[in-house]
């Protein structure tokens, strides 16, 4: 791994901030730090080996992709019920099809906390996969029922994990959320968020509670100008290929984080990926449907491949980073030749 001189250089040279952290939690897996950098709410970095690989390895699908959903969000939980108001019924609010992903509602139930489960299906109404510059998002459909049995508490604690980009998705699923809530005389005393989230995605997020607080896993990334890209640090890698520009962008982050994520991060890379199809399975409106791994895959390496070629070109582009682009390649290609064996 380079000196921490060299990936302070690095991180500068490449867009990407590094912040000071407060710790406010560590259970030997996962440690959880409190930043700020302008956000109108609490917000903090959540730091895991199982959240690093998520971000830095696309060929993590599947069930193993799964499972380390699962590790990195127990953490998480234990945060959360230290954080919130144990009084509070706890809504938790599914945003379909990837957020189930995050696996956050499970690593809640393990530890013995009752959730009253709601879901909501949005869909971008004119372009989908590597393309969100168009705002509109449209509710394709949606369940409240549950929050019929808690009409006489009052107020609520609301939580929701997915990945958010723009944020668009979000403040809309929260605003359709919000109104639901209100028809049963219900507010929301706590608003806890988290997944992959860029910093202009951060500002999107509505303030529809007394104190909310947003946990990012390992860095609050860049986006890309197709909007949908999440890197921690690297090239737009679309504006490259349409314009030639090299531009750098990079997201926020603590040095902590950044020397452990360094070595297995190819820059550039969209973090979450296809978050959707890296799932064995996903549920949606009309019931479970098999991700499309084999995709998400040849996507992956496609950009990778292209990453490659143009980071060699950016001024802050190190030869120790041709490691792991090999490694990554290695990777996908061995799975996809796996999955047409």
């Amino acid at each position: 791994m380079p000196p921490s001189e060299e990936l302070i250089e690095l991180a500068e040279l490449a867009g990407l901030t590094l912040l000071e952290g407060e710790p406010v939690f560590s259970n030997g897996e996962c440690k959880v730090w409190r930043v700020s950098f302008g956000a109108p709410f609490e917000t903090f970095i959540a730091d895991s080996k199982w959240g690093r690989d998520l971000a830095a390895k696309p060929e993590l699908v599947g069930d193993d992709f799964i499972s380390h959903n699962f590790r990195a969000a127990r953490g998480v939980a234990a945060f959360l019920e230290e954080t919130l108001e144990k009084d509070l019924p706890w809504v938790f609010l599914h945003i379909l099809r990837a957020s189930k992903g995050y696996m956050l509602h499970e690593a809640l139930r393990s530890r013995g906390i009752k959730l009253v489960e709601v879901w909501i299906r949005p869909r971008y109404a004119t372009r989908g996969y590597g393309d969100h510059t168009v705002n509109d998002v449209e509710i394709r459909a949606s369940n409240f029922e549950a929050l019929n049995a808690l009409s006489s508490c009052g107020e609520v604690a609301l939580i929701v994990a997915d990945t958010v980009a723009t944020g668009n998705t979000l403040a809309r699923c929260l605003d359709e959320a919000l109104r639901e809530l209100r028809a049963r005389g219900l507010r929301v005393a706590q608003l806890a968020a988290y997944g992959f989230v860029s910093i202009k995605g951060l500002a999107r997020i509505p303030r529809l509670a007394k104190r909310a607080c947003v946990v990012a896993l390992e860095n609050y990334t860049a986006l890309a100008a197709n909007r949908y890209d999440m890197p921690l640090y690297g090239l737009d890698r679309l504006l490259y290929e349409r314009s030639g520009e090299l531009r750098s962008i990079g997201g926020v982050t603590l040095l902590e984080v950044f020397e452990k994520m360094v070595a297995d991060y190819a820059p550039g890379m969209d973090q979450p990926g296809d978050w959707s199809e890296r799932q064995p399975l996903l549920e949606s409106e009309g019931g479970l449907e098999a991700g499309n791994v084999r995709l998400h895959l040849e996507r992956s390496l496609e950009a990778l491949r292209s990453l490659r070629a143009a980071t060699r070109k950016a001024p802050w582009y190190r030869k120790w980073m041709e490691r792991i682009f090999d490694e990554r390649e290695a990777a996908l290609t061995s799975l996809l030749a796996k999955l047409s064996g």
